[in-house]
């Protein structure tokens, strides 16, 4: 893995710091977590995925998954807010690839608000996962692992609850916002270990047409009852070949950045993530022209700068590019660091 100067280094263990912070079961919850170890790689390459729900009680707050790392160290790694949830709580989730040895794998999540930490750490075990138990679905049914587009086809997998032999997970997608929708039944691949039981881990592949612009959402089904992961009110989309959700070697604060600016009528361009936590696109400027960072496509959560300090601001002011040419625009999601370099 490349550059790890921008990871955050907790500098105690976790049992010591939880001795003095805040417990919180109201404040914060999993709710749910997956591990992928990948054996064809020799077991020392894994991802490490999930959503947490806190509560709003304050404007300026911060998501951490704190996780232990091979070599026994504990690191914060952020999650990324992602929308509301039920009246009065929020949605978070993160992404974290792991390299070396990942045979025992145990983390915690920890929030911060208005000067306070609170924890949640599974009843004071942490969450631990390995080669055998892999899934924790306590409060979701059903997750996205990862998706994938080659060209015209699909590929993805997901996790679900294992109930019964009525299971069944389905892909509903769309290429028109959902004015009409279809639907594709994944196939189970095989089980793991949940804490909380049993979890399928359901597979699938979709030919569609490679200029068409898919939004989709996942469907569980138990022969009773019905469940979905739609991103959280968002959907997941897969617009352009090459573009996938999870599965990649570099950290990640958002699972996609994306380029909207004078070049593009404003439109918006994925950009691609080049480093740790940092993205980047060339874009062609015919002159003094603005531009921002979106991070979900729809203005939700986007980014400028308000004292053109070089650090991007959330919401802030149009960004702007001086000179005409081809530029590559590179964009640290962590830091908040941008810069606009001429090509020629």
């Amino acid at each position: 893995m490349k550059n790890k100067s921008l990871k955050v280094i907790t500098s105690w263990l976790l049992v010591s710091v939880i001795s003095f912070a805040a417990q919180a079961a109201e404040e914060v919850r999993l709710k749910h977590a997956h591990f992928t170890p990948y054996f064809e790689n020799g077991f020392d390459s894994a991802e490490l995925e999930g959503a947490v729900e806190v509560k709003n009680i304050g404007p300026n707050k911060q998501v951490w998954l704190h996780y232990q790392t091979a070599s026994g160290e504990w690191l914060d790694h952020p999650a990324f807010y992602v929308g509301a949830s039920h009246s009065g709580y929020e949605n978070f989730a993160f992404r974290l690839p792991l390299e070396g040895s990942v045979a025992a794998t145990q983390f915690a999540i920890k929030y911060q608000v208005n000067g306070q930490t609170y924890w949640d750490n599974n009843q004071q075990q942490n969450y631990q996962f390995n080669d055998y138990q892999q899934t924790n679905l306590a409060h979701q049914a059903v997750a996205l692992d990862d998706a994938y587009r080659a060209s015209s086809l699909i590929t993805l997998t997901a996790r679900a609850r294992s109930q019964s032999s009525e299971d069944k997970v389905t892909m509903i997608y769309s290429d028109n916002n959902f004015q009409t929708s279809y639907r594709k039944e994944l196939s189970l691949s095989h089980i793991v270990a949940d804490e909380h039981g049993l979890s399928g881990v359901w597979s699938g592949q979709q030919y569609i047409e490679y200029y068409r612009h898919i939004s989709f959402y996942l469907e569980y089904s138990d022969g009773q009852t019905s469940h979905v992961d739609n991103y959280y009110g968002k959907n997941y989309r897969l617009f352009d070949t090459g573009e996938q959700l999870g599965r990649g070697p570099l950290l990640q604060r958002y699972p996609q950045v994306y380029f909207r600016g004078g070049p593009t009528s404003w439109n918006s361009i994925p950009m691609t993530l080049i480093d740790d936590y940092t993205w980047s696109i060339v874009v062609y400027f015919d002159g003094t022209t603005d531009y921002k960072f979106d991070v979900y496509d729809d203005w939700s959560r986007n980014f400028g700068d308000n004292n053109n300090d070089g650090i991007a601001d959330l919401n802030g002011a149009n960004l702007t590019v001086n000179s005409a040419g081809s530029t590559r625009i590179t964009f640290n999601s962590l830091s908040g660091a941008y810069q606009a370099t001429l090509l020629h």
